[in-house]
């Protein structure tokens, strides 16, 4: 019976990336990455405070949907829970890329499922980039598959789309796998594969903190 109340706590807890999920009053989520490709590197930083058991801030700085200079402040807060592990949450955001005002809103739906006795999630975030000047809209959403192997390890499966304004979408998958570096801190490392145009092939590798 422990054993069954156990694995279903942890099917149902939130990943680390939590989207639909709450933070948590107080709790605290940080990660910063990095992306290698042929045609160069960019990184990022992206964090979540539970201001809240409901309210989650956060921040998002390094590159918008158009490839340029992002930061982003949001504030993200549950919708809907019909039961079953679904879960749905909504963000408003609001900063600047390549130098301009946006507003940034969001939607996210998650859900925690148990498989051959290992726990993992589901999530799907999606956010608009409205550009306040002239009310182009650049779209993005990332879907993402994880499964934890063990205590320490987790594998993650994110397939990443976006479409920025009279342009062409993107679309790339992203497979990594965490490693638990100490009880505060893991580090992930993957790859990035585009499935369009160039098939342009990097590497990824981020440091994520939680407390």
């Amino acid at each position: 019976m422990l054993r069954l109340a156990i694995m279903l706590w942890l099917a149902l807890a939130p990943p680390l990336l939590a989207g639909a999920w709450p933070r948590g009053k107080g709790n605290v989520f940080a990660v910063g990455y990095s992306y290698v490709l042929p045609s160069g590197a960019y990184s990022g930083i992206y964090g979540e405070w539970g201001m809240t058991d409901r309210l989650t801030l956060g921040v998002d700085v390094g590159r918008g949907v158009s490839g340029q200079d992002k930061s982003v402040a949001f504030v993200r807060a549950p919708l809907w829970s019909p039961g079953w592990g679904h879960r749905f949450a909504v963000e408003i955001g609001a900063g600047r890329i390549a130098g301009h005002d946006v507003l940034r809103p969001g939607l996210s739906y998650g859900k925690g499922f148990d498989w051959a006795g290992r726990a993992g999630w589901i999530a799907l975030d999606t956010v608009a980039e409205i550009h306040v000047d002239t009310l182009a809209v650049d779209g993005k959403a990332d879907l993402t598959l994880g499964l934890s192997v063990n205590e320490h390890r987790k594998l993650l499966l994110q397939l990443q789309g976006g479409l920025q304004y009279g342009d062409e979408p993107f679309l790339r998958l992203v497979p990594s796998m965490t490693f638990t570096l100490s009880d505060r801190m893991r580090l992930e490392l993957g790859l990035s594969q585009s499935l369009r145009d160039d098939r342009e092939t990097g590497l990824k590798a981020a440091v994520w903190l939680e407390f």
